[in-house]
């Protein structure tokens, strides 16, 4: 048996004890919190805390990766079965949708996990920039703040699963950007694959296929899954309130944490990234730049 199958199952048994972890979570505190959404909440932050002491077990922070993307759809679907929704179209095509994103990014991280011995470079940068609060910014940084910021976006679905509203324009159009969006990550995943096999010079910029017109298709495509989301829970369920605020922290997520982080090391470590920065679009696909100006 490889490494790589040997960790993976121990990764998996340690998942299978968070989701234990956040079953029991949730039935114990039902007398105390009537809500199944906030039920929720103290289940999903504590199988958050386990799967962050795995990843100080075996010293390594991407334990936590899969987590985005392996809980959202159990919660959803745990919640139709709680509230005992009917599995309408409405419902369905939002299940169907968190699903397949659900599905093509686990799928992505699987295809580029090797085994504890690989951590995330952003987990390594943080560590060694600052060792001394490294306990912290583990739990709070790369932990905690991710499955708060994603179960907020849960939070509009949990009440378009209270009022199962019947299918609408809304819903329809939610679940296109979804399917939209996923697909444009997968082409995109796909082709930075297949640059990288062809170019062993580290110090190439992929300047081709849906990376000639946004420098983070895959970031935008993550980005516009959950304004998807958000439009098929809120409009969907006739809800124009303040939990568009949530897929909006999600863009700012992006926008002024991962994307800077990643262009700084792009620009230490490939020469011709400041050109490629210049003539790109940093998230919203356009037309590049020195084309614009010639035409």
């Amino acid at each position: 048996m490889s490494n790589r199958t040997k960790s993976l199952l121990a990764l998996l048994g340690m998942y299978l004890v968070a989701f234990l972890a956040g079953f029991l979570t949730y039935l114990l505190v039902s007398p105390v919190i009537v809500s199944p959404l906030w039920r929720m909440l103290a289940a999903d932050v504590v199988g958050t805390i386990v799967i962050w002491g795995f990843g100080l077990l075996v010293k390594n922070a991407s334990t936590y990766d899969p987590y985005w993307s392996v809980v959202p759809p159990l919660i959803v679907t745990a919640w139709i079965l709680i509230l005992n929704v009917e599995l309408s179209f409405s419902v369905a095509l939002l299940l169907i949708g968190i699903s397949f994103w659900a599905i093509r990014l686990t799928y992505n991280w699987l295809i580029n996990w090797t085994d504890f011995n690989h951590q995330d470079w952003r987990y390594t940068m943080i560590r060694n920039t600052k060792p001394e609060i490294w306990f912290l910014s583990n739990f709070f940084g790369i932990n905690m703040m991710p499955t708060m910021i994603v179960f907020a976006q849960l939070i509009a679905v949990y009440h378009f699963l209270v009022l199962a509203p019947a299918l609408n324009g809304f819903v329809i159009l939610g679940f296109m950007v979804i399917i939209g969006a996923t697909s444009l990550q997968f082409i995109s995943d796909r082709q930075m694959l297949r640059f990288r096999l062809a170019n062993t010079d580290r110090k190439k910029c992929i300047s081709d296929g849906l990376w000639k017109y946004s420098r983070h298709p895959n970031y935008f495509g993550e980005v516009s899954v959950w304004w998807g989301v958000w439009l098929i829970a809120g409009p969907g369920s006739g809800r124009f309130d303040f939990l568009v605020v949530f897929p909006a922290l999600m863009t700012l997520l992006f926008l002024f944490i991962s994307i800077p982080m990643m262009e700084k090391k792009m620009i230490a470590s490939r020469p011709d990234y400041l050109l490629y920065k210049k003539q790109v679009s940093m998230l919203v696909p356009f037309f590049p730049r020195k084309e614009r100006e010639h035409s």
